[in-house]
């Protein structure tokens, strides 16, 4: 082969070489070309789904926050039972025809009756000025009183009247001591020395006499009949009277509260309705809520500033935990007004306004009691409460007590 011939074989063999370069090139060029049009898609597919995933989250607590309503009817008919339900068929209900109560549960012993009515005298003492009575330690006395050191009068040593606990430590040292035995209404001095650390200069380490008098020494009531007639005489006109009052209010009081505990106790709920388990939950955000502003109003007028500075801050939760914890609460709720609507309806029973205000004026309520309760939560949420006090009434009535 001639040196011509040898020379266009190489440039053909090199022309072919970067032909074969070119198309690898552009071979590469159409992959990354792809590739990065398919991460493209990708990355924006990403975003898509990410954006939509955030668009979900919204509308889920959007979904899941709960509006405060202040209408505690809200959800009820006129005779305070729940719109569209029929409360026997959505719980499992405890037998309350058929329940045994122990006696040692509800029973009001005449221990009971002692200490209560010791009680009831000893927070209603009255002072008595009969002469001849002497002061005793652990009695409340009322006294005048005037201080001096060295024969002159100082600031603060003198009252015209203060009831004083003898034995409490709230006088000087020795003060209260030197009253023991006096008698009522008697004037005498009392010597003591105020402490080297008293606080008030003038007065550190100095002897003082102080010139009592004893207005009167508090007494606890007789009760008596006649103090029974004055004080008790819509429940008892004599002490045993009474007594057998407090034992039978007292025992109906714990027997209620112990059927309440029962039902609830042992009561399940088939199903809730979920509107008005909605309305439940609305209404305790909306008492909350109105909690908050008051007590935080509360809070600014006597303290100069915000000691709660958010409705998160009260609940010591965010918003959406707050909401999520009404769940818990509103089934509860929703659970007892079942528990009571429920017992009405296999009773064949309902309540009334005129059956309500009987029961509000034997508790001692007067009679614009119900009036006032109207108003502020409508009638429906206030025969609710009727029907469950008629339904502890009724079930009470059926428990076995032994």
């Amino acid at each position: 082969m001639s040196k011509k011939e040898n020379t266009e074989l190489e440039n053909m063999t090199k022309s072919q070489a970067k032909r074969a370069a070119r198309k690898k090139e552009v071979a590469s060029a159409k992959k990354k070309a792809i590739a990065g049009k398919v991460t493209g898609y990708i990355v924006a597919l990403l975003l898509v789904i990410a954006i939509g995933a955030l668009i979900g989250v919204m509308i889920v607590k959007g979904m899941n926050k709960v509006t405060p309503i202040d209408d505690h009817s809200a959800g009820l008919d006129a005779n305070g039972f729940i719109t569209g339900v029929t409360a026997k068929n959505d719980i499992d209900l405890a037998d309350y025809r058929n329940f045994t109560v122990p006696l040692s549960e509800v029973e009001y012993t005449d221990e009971d009756v002692d200490a209560e009515i010791e009680s009831y005298r000893n927070s209603n003492k009255v002072i008595s000025e009969e002469e001849g009575l002497k002061v005793k330690d652990g009695d409340v006395v009322n006294i005048a009183y005037v201080g001096t050191v060295d024969g002159k009068e100082f600031e603060g040593g003198s009252a015209d009247s203060y009831d004083l606990g003898i034995g409490t430590g709230t006088f000087i040292e020795g003060f209260e001591e030197q009253l023991i035995g006096a008698e009522n209404l008697s004037t005498f001095n009392v010597n003591v020395t105020f402490p080297e650390d008293y606080g008030v200069e003038e007065l550190n380490g100095k002897d003082a006499v102080f010139s009592v008098t004893i207005n009167g020494i508090y007494v606890l009531p007789d009760f008596t009949d006649e103090y029974v007639a004055e004080k008790f005489g819509d429940k008892a006109s004599t002490v045993e009277e009474y007594r057998q009052y407090l034992k039978d209010s007292n025992y109906a009081t714990n027997l209620k509260t112990y059927t309440e505990t029962y039902l609830k106790d042992n009561s399940s709920v088939v199903n809730f309705n979920k509107k008005y388990l909605k309305t439940l939950k609305q209404i305790k955000k909306g008492d909350d809520m109105q909690s908050y502003e008051y007590t935080a109003l509360m809070y600014k007028q006597y303290l100069g500033y915000d000691y709660y500075t958010s409705f998160e801050d009260y609940t010591g939760k965010s918003e959406s935990e707050y909401d999520v914890s009404l769940i818990d609460i509103a089934k509860e709720t929703y659970k007892e007004n079942l528990i009571y609507q429920a017992i009405l309806e296999n009773e064949g029973v309902t309540v009334d306004a005129a059956y309500y205000k009987d029961y509000l004026a034997k508790t001692g309520h007067e009679d614009e009691y119900y009036a006032n309760q109207v108003e502020m939560y409508g009638e429906p949420y206030v025969l609710q409460m009727a029907v469950k006090e008629k339904a502890l009434e009724i079930a009470s009535g059926y428990a076995k007590v032994q």
